[in-house]
């Protein structure tokens, strides 16, 4: 589990504690050491009061403090002691108490110490604590006289009442002045620690702003060094930012357009399968929307198992990999995608991107060749295989026979001229290729009704010999720039076919009008339409009956003659004129094709008039 994170202290509480413990530490240092120096003080002061009430009585002591001379001795030492307000007890050289009378000569080990070193001439003091009073007792003993031979010692005792009650108040008074003064100092102390913290906060800011992508903002001089350095650093990281930001401002659009451009569908998606970048192209291959589906789980936008499996295999192998799937919906469609192993910076797997192209149209354009490869042989094998085999009998012996020879040289002349049926609408549908691609097809404006007269007329015969009836309806003046020999083909074609797959006794017509393309198109066209009552074709076979040798009966479009390219030549006849065309069909009621032929501008206005 990770650590808890510990208590965060602003800045200035840091540098206010801190000086706070270092001021605590320094009055009450100073409070102990002044205390000590105090008390040394009054030690001091009370050592030289009793001193000098000693030497006060030494020096007023006769000659003799014995006899007569008691009394007086007895007045200077009970005046002394009232004066100075301490006890003073006389004793004679040999330490024997004189005042007061009937003392013991000591009171203890210590003072029997002091008598003794006074006999030697030396003056001695004590200090001890008195246990039954609770106060603090200094001796002071002096000798009087001779150095050796003392005449009388006398001894001064006081106690430490008066002196503690005054080194109290000293210390009371000193406490309170230390108090004031750290108080003082500790007010000062958070004064400099608030302005040393506001820069630091304002250059937290910075940082801040700079973090959420606010390249725009300024960063602050700061007075101390260490700052300052801090505020440069800051600001030339502002600069880098700013700098990077717009490099990959200007990548990111770049890329952005780039792929925006590519035909081809770009998906990224990361380790998780989460999806992170996403072109329209791909989006409209698998039908998401781009700004919804980023930052979502593959698995929630694409329903397609095989693309999610190929994800997954993508981001796995080191080695890019591809493959064909097939994309369900409305219109079937067959996607190449190419995937790409991602890896971040530690070498890590850091997802995928997988390209996809739509190749549906180039699986056809395949199958269309091998289709027209197949379709053309199985064309031309079948006429020249008659050729070939009526031929060899013929050699065989067939041709000494008028009758047998007659008929067999009849079919070999009527395969021939399939052959060359063939061979000419090849070769015409070639050219009509050529000067599509090339777009210098000569145009001149001619009226539909004329062409539409001239392709029923050559139509006729055959229409008379399936009794077929051919009606014609066509706008008056529907005047168009085109290629009237080529359009007369297209509808003796669409009109041919009419005839040979009707019932006798039907009817074909034959229309034309101004319109447009498709619905919303402003482009005006006229539009050409071949109907009739025939078989119709199956709706699966729609979309290629305009490919080369595409049968939709082949057995039946064989015993009528065709070559198979009628539709073919049409369709290219009509785009070589920047046209379309169009075919409607329902089994057992018949068909429309319809040719859109692009008009000009003054033609259209005469036909909408």
């Amino acid at each position: 589990m990770p650590s808890e994170p510990m208590p965060r202290t602003r800045f200035v509480w840091h540098l206010f504690f801190g000086w706070c413990t270092l001021l605590a530490a320094v009055i009450v240092a100073c409070f102990w050491q002044a205390s000590v120096r105090l008390a040394e003080l009054a030690d001091d002061a009370q050592l030289r009061r009793s001193i000098a009430v000693a030497e006060a009585v030494a020096s007023r002591l006769p000659e003799r403090i014995g006899g007569d001379a008691a009394g007086s001795v007895e007045t200077i030492v009970a005046d002394l002691a009232r004066s100075s307000g301490m006890q003073i007890d006389l004793f004679d050289g040999e330490a024997r108490p004189v005042l007061p009378a009937g003392r013991p000569a000591s009171q203890g080990s210590g003072d029997e110490r002091l008598l003794q070193e006074a006999r030697q001439g030396r003056v001695a003091r004590s200090s001890r604590y008195d246990a039954a009073t609770g106060r603090r007792v200094l001796a002071i003993v002096m000798p009087s006289g001779t150095p050796g031979r003392p005449k009388a010692i006398v001894r001064v005792t006081t106690d430490s009442l008066e002196s503690d009650r005054s080194l109290g108040r000293e210390q009371r008074q000193m406490l309170a002045g230390f108090v004031a003064i750290a108080l003082a100092a500790a007010w000062g102390g958070y004064l400099v620690a608030k302005r040393c913290s506001q820069s630091v906060e304002t250059l937290a800011g910075v940082a801040g702003r700079l973090a959420a992508g606010d390249f725009d903002t300024t960063v602050p001089a700061a007075e101390l060094a260490e700052l300052a350095e801090v505020a440069e650093a800051l600001e030339a990281m502002r600069q880098q930012l700013v700098e990077r930001g717009l490099t990959i401002g200007r990548q990111g659009s770049q890329q952005e357009a780039v792929l925006g451009s590519m035909v081809e569908g770009v998906l990224a998606i990361d380790a998780r399968q989460r999806i992170v970048s996403i072109n329209r192209a791909a989006a409209d291959l698998l039908g998401l929307d781009p700004a919804k589906a980023v930052r979502r789980p593959l698995q929630e936008v694409v329903r397609n198992p095989d693309l999610r499996r190929f994800a997954l295999r993508a981001i796995d192998c080191r080695e890019p990999i591809e493959d064909d799937l097939l994309l369900r919906g409305p219109r079937d469609r067959t996607i190449l995608v190419r995937g790409t192993a991602l890896a971040d910076s530690r070498g890590a797997d850091g997802g995928a991107v997988i390209v996809l192209n739509d190749v549906t149209h180039f699986r056809q354009l395949e199958n269309i060749r091998r289709d027209f490869v197949a379709n053309v042989s199985h064309e031309l094998k079948t006429p020249i295989a008659s050729i070939k085999g009526f031929v060899e009998t013929l050699l065989d012996g067939a041709v000494d026979d008028p009758g047998d020879a007659r008929r067999f040289l009849g079919i070999v002349a009527r395969q021939a001229e399939r052959l060359e049926a063939i061979i000419e609408d090849l070769l015409a549908l070639s050219r009509i290729e050529q000067t599509e691609g090339a777009g210098n097809l000569p145009l001149e404006e001619a009226e539909v009704r004329a062409v539409i007269e001239a392709a029923v007329s050559d139509c006729s015969p055959r229409a008379v010999e399936k009794s077929i009836r051919l009606e014609v309806a066509c706008e008056q003046g529907l005047v168009v720039p085109m290629n009237p020999p080529l359009v007369e083909q297209a509808i003796i074609n669409l009109v041919d076919n009419a005839i040979k797959y009707s019932e006798p006794e039907r009817l074909v017509w034959i229309s034309a009008q101004h319109g447009t393309a498709e619905e919303g198109d402003e482009q005006p066209c006229a539009v050409i339409a071949v109907a009739d009552q025939g078989c119709g074709i199956a709706e699966e076979h729609l979309p290629r009956i305009f490919e080369r040798f595409y049968r939709v009966d082949k057995a039946r479009s064989r015993k009528e003659g065709g070559t198979g390219l009628g539709l073919s030549i049409v369709k290219h006849i009509v785009q070589a004129h920047g046209g379309a065309v169009s075919v409607e069909s329902e089994p057992g009621v018949g068909t429309t094709f319809r040719l859109f032929l692009p008009m000009a501008a003054e033609s259209a206005a005469i036909g909408s008039s």
